[in-house]
């Protein structure tokens, strides 16, 4: 009886703890659509590239303004290697208007932090399935 009530209680402890963890995620994404709401034109200024711990490489793209004289520069928020842009490309962006640093990429498909948090959301789900197929 015992083993019952611990094991449905680590049960409800991770269906707890994904929901919390997928809300979260969603209001960022949520959040982020509603903000991201000024189109820009940007141009591939830079491309960085970093070395992976296991020897892979991964490239954040570096953007500016076409219509900024100023220099001023737009980074992504994160390395990746399935985001990949060529120097002087031209991309179309979702800004925020109070803050451009904050932005979404207009072609849906690009925005890959997006898929990873989703991936996130679903794998415990199908770990969960898993263990369900393998016990019961």
């Amino acid at each position: 009886m015992v083993a019952k009530i611990i094991k449905v209680g680590c049960i409800v402890l991770f269906a707890s703890a994904w929901l919390a963890l997928c809300l979260a995620k969603y209001g960022k994404w949520s959040k982020r659509k509603k903000y991201c709401s000024k189109e820009l034109t940007v141009k591939v200024v830079d491309v960085l590239e970093r070395r992976t711990a296991r020897s892979g490489m991964v490239y954040k793209p570096v953007f500016s303004p076409l219509n900024a004289d100023d220099g001023s520069v737009i980074d992504s928020a994160f390395y990746s290697k399935f985001v990949s842009f060529e120097v002087g490309e031209e991309v179309e962006l979702l800004v925020n208007p109070d803050n451009i640093k904050e932005f979404l990429y207009k072609d849906d498909s690009l925005n890959k932090g997006k898929t990873v948090d989703i991936l996130c959301c679903c794998l415990p789900v199908l770990i969960v399935i898993g263990f369900i197929l393998v016990y019961v």
